[in-house]
């Protein structure tokens, strides 16, 4: 496959982000300056249907891979939905941010063992990676489509900030130092009686932060389509899809000066994200469904798959449950099929000591 880089880039857009309040409150997170390594993607041609067209004529235009359409109907569906010609595009403000959504970080040993999936521990990643991937042409796709959670702080608290949560499949991370991924996050403030919300998505390739885009605009209880991927070491992409609004957008991500890819896991994960230096506080986000979970090597031939629940036939799946300051757990994925993850926060992230669900 003849995969090119796309060079027809639209400017970007600056300005702040947009937060939901009773009361007016500044957006967190956000600093000066312009976005590093990202831009807009302009839409394909009129009348381009990338159903019906080729994978290569995609790339030309960087239209997402398709996930084979006999082996994962779910997930072809949902690509299917996701590039329709029908959809809104909008353009977009892209805001930079101070969040960090990075490597997994103390990551515990793994606790049990079974048929190449093990469990293990994270102080800021909870859901599942895998990792030592099979990936003989650096060139990784991953999709999953995931209900945007509400965001609260622990029931009975009042921290006197922001409490943040990010959701999001990504490539590396988990064994690199870099990671490519886009998602949203579900953030909420209080501070005596102001209570706010704030809900983005946005688009990293760590270490580079954060960057907020408006479009599409996210809402709770919104149903959200992501895929990220690379055409190269050092090129990626982040496509979203919102099915509640019909609004679709897509980003070109540039790895930062002495960054590449190196495709060794990718991930399905709901994150306590970086800020100032150490970590946030976790939203208690209560629960967040992902459905139609799924990776792989689109330029390999034979081409090896990997779902957010279902044991690799290459490498090895990691189930990761999230820690707070005490070791106690507070946030985790559980499988109800291979593509889907039901992920539920509790203990001290929602104010109570009670096991799944808060």
């Amino acid at each position: 496959m003849n995969v090119k880089i796309l060079t027809s880039i639209v400017p970007m857009i600056f300005a702040s982000a947009t937060v939901s309040s009773a009361e007016s409150v500044a957006p967190p997170g956000v600093i000066s300056g312009l976005p590093e390594g990202v831009s807009v993607v302009p839409p394909p041609p009129p009348g381009f249907d990338p159903t019906k067209a080729s994978a290569d004529q995609n790339a030309a235009y960087a239209i997402p891979p398709a996930p084979n359409a006999e082996r994962d109907p779910e997930a072809y569906a949902a690509w299917v939905k996701a590039v329709a010609p029908t959809a809104v595009r909008e353009s977009p403000v892209l805001t930079k941010t101070n969040l960090f959504n990075g490597p997994i970080r103390g990551k515990g040993a793994p606790s049990s063992s079974s048929n190449n999936t093990i469990s293990t521990t994270s102080s800021n990643w909870s859901g599942s990676s895998a990792v030592n991937i099979a990936n003989p042409q650096n060139f990784e796709a991953v999709q999953s489509s995931h209900v945007v959670p509400t965001a609260h702080q622990a029931f009975g608290a009042c921290t006197g900030g922001w409490d943040y949560s990010s959701q999001w499949p990504g490539i590396d991370g988990n064994g690199s130092g870099d990671v490519l991924q886009g998602g949203t996050e579900a953030d909420a403030y209080c501070n005596g009686s102001t209570k706010s919300t704030l809900y983005s998505a946005w688009i990293e390739w760590y270490p580079f932060s954060e960057t907020r885009v408006s479009s599409p605009a996210i809402s709770p209880g919104d149903l959200l389509f992501v895929e990220v991927w690379n055409d190269s070491t050092t090129s990626g992409y982040a496509y979203f899809h919102d099915y509640s609004s019909n609004v679709t957008a897509e980003y070109h991500l540039t790895a930062p000066s002495g960054t590449t890819l190196k495709g060794n896991s990718v991930e399905w994960i709901v994150e306590s994200p970086g800020v100032g230096g150490g970590l946030a506080t976790l939203t208690n986000y209560i629960d967040v469904t992902l459905v139609g979970g799924i990776a792989w090597d689109y330029t390999a031939s034979p081409v090896t798959y990997y779902y957010p629940w279902s044991t690799p036939s290459v490498g090895t799946l990691e189930l990761i449950t999230m820690l707070d300051n005490s070791n106690k757990a507070i946030s985790t994925g559980y499988g109800k099929t291979a593509q889907t993850l039901i992920f539920e926060d509790y203990g001290s992230a929602c104010g109570l000591a009670s096991s799944p669900p808060c």
